[in-house]
């Protein structure tokens, strides 16, 4: 698995969150997508932000930067922290997201620090398609 590591600023995500089960993911991102083409609202990324996870329970939003988020209503915020992130690429579509990040959390050297995990789909500019990226807080 090739990885890079990235050091952000602050940013916000705003979107639809989930305090439930794993297997509403999905809804949640079907809402998303949905509100996106119904406002025609284009975005270049859109993230799956982790913001807790006990058991099967999540605490999860799928949504965009808040800067694009205006016209959306019925939304949740939340910032993630200035710091550092290694990021890989995840092969496989939707159902290698769990083992890309598995992956990460085994490398040898990586040291968690307290933030969001998340996914980063990247819409390609003329394409139906796009790539999926974890991200990892590190220290």
């Amino acid at each position: 698995m090739e990885t890079r590591t990235v050091e952000v600023e602050e940013f916000k995500i705003k979107g639809y969150g989930l305090k439930g089960p794993l297997s509403e993911i999905p809804g949640k991102w079907d809402v998303l997508n949905t509100e996106l083409a119904e406002k025609d609202i284009v975005v270049e990324e859109s993230f799956g932000l982790c913001l807790a996870m006990k058991d099967a329970e999540i605490h999860y939003i799928a949504g965009i930067k808040s800067n694009l988020a205006e016209r959306l209503q019925n939304i949740e915020e939340a910032v993630v922290p200035a710091g550092k992130f290694i990021v890989a690429k995840v092969e496989g579509g939707i159902s290698g997201i769990q083992s890309a990040f598995n992956e990460l959390m085994k490398m040898d050297g990586i040291q968690l620090r307290n933030s969001f995990s998340f996914e980063r789909y990247i819409h390609a500019e003329g394409s139906d398609g796009y790539e999926i990226e974890v991200w990892l807080p590190i220290e």
